[in-house]
């Protein structure tokens, strides 16, 4: 990825200056100014309000521009479609937003009629005509090959290795992305600790979301293909002991704490990484009793490799991996614009 583009996969999420963008991509400020004079006269972004920090000159802020180019973005989970019309800048409300029930499994062709009538309902809900749309961004659970648009598996569908991909394009004509719902949220965390490696689970009620990354990059396998941890061997299943019933907490927090700590063992110290991110709803609600045990459960391990690794707890809050969503799709569209 060139600069220019680095530069706008910035600025379609924050408003930002200068002199930050020189510190984050680590060249001069001269060659910022002079890529950015190129996109000012591209039209690519502009100016913004003048920062005025505490300390050293004013900083001129810059942005993408907005009403150049839209995103269609679905996530699709178990019983639920929720679609929204994006600007490329991230920084928008939606233009149009849509929330359905879905069945709990469809043929490839059904889901693909399904988002393809999302997807003109979104563009009629914001008044923008189809062909405005630059690409469309779909996320949804099970084993994605991301390079390929290969859905291994998914909870929705009976077939496996559907080249899901391919038949939304021929459908949509339209460039289109697919992704595993917990890689929205990993990007996300990868964005916010920049050079860091860590592990991170992301467990919902009844789903169980896992990333890691290295050295700032997000990790994904062969075909980026997005790492699932679902099939350890644990019994009755990993995916369904991350869970508490509000009837009875405290098996549920000592089970959810068990299996974090068994995965963990199982994962970070493969990539020598010391570090844990848990989040998503189910530590929302009970990560202060989960995380401690699980921590304790580490600190006590008889190997000193093991001992190393500390869990941190970040509150995300809801739609963290859909706001992910938003800005993969506009880092789709920086892609195509330069």
């Amino acid at each position: 990825m060139d600069y220019k583009q680095q530069i706008l996969n910035i600025l379609h999420s924050e408003a930002e200056s200068r002199a930050e963008m020189t510190k984050r991509l680590g060249v001069t400020k001269a060659y910022i100014t002079k890529l950015t004079a190129r996109l000012l006269d591209e039209q690519l972004i502009e100016e913004r309000e003048v920062k005025d920090p505490t300390f050293g000159r004013p900083q001129q802020l810059l942005a993408v521009k907005s009403a150049k180019a839209w995103s269609a973005n679905i996530m699709l989970r178990k019983g639920s479609f929720q679609g929204t019309l994006n600007d490329y800048n991230t920084l928008l409300p939606p233009l149009a937003d849509l929330h359905l029930s879905l069945p709990e499994t469809m043929t490839p062709d059904q889901l693909v009629d399904f988002i393809a009538d999302g997807i003109a309902r979104l563009c009629e809900q914001a008044k923008l005509p189809r062909s405005s749309l630059c690409v469309a961004s779909i996320a949804l659970q099970g084993g994605i090959e991301h390079f390929t648009g290969i859905v291994r598996y998914c909870p929705l569908f009976q077939e496996h290795n559907i080249h899901l991909t391919a038949l939304l394009e021929q459908k949509l004509n339209l460039p289109t992305r697919i992704y595993n719902i917990a890689h929205c949220t990993n990007y996300l965390l990868a964005k916010s600790s920049p050079g860091q490696s860590y592990v991170a689970f992301m467990p919902g009620f009844g789903s169980l979301g896992y990333g890691y990354c290295t050295h700032g990059e997000p990790g994904l396998g062969e075909n980026g293909f997005y790492p699932e941890i679902v099939h350890l061997p644990w019994p009755g299943g990993l995916e369904p002991a991350f869970n508490v019933e509000a009837n009875n907490i405290s098996a549920g927090v000592m089970t959810t704490a068990q299996a974090l700590y068994f995965a963990i063992c199982c994962t970070a110290p493969i990539h020598n990484i010391k570090r844990v991110i848990a989040t998503g709803e189910l530590f929302e609600d009970y990560g202060e009793d989960i995380l401690p045990l699980a921590q304790k459960m580490l600190d006590e391990n008889t190997n000193s490799h093991i001992r190393e690794i500390r869990i941190r707890h970040y509150k995300t809050g809801h739609n963290y991996g859909w706001k992910g969503l938003v800005q993969l799709s506009s880092d789709s569209i920086t892609g195509l614009l330069v």
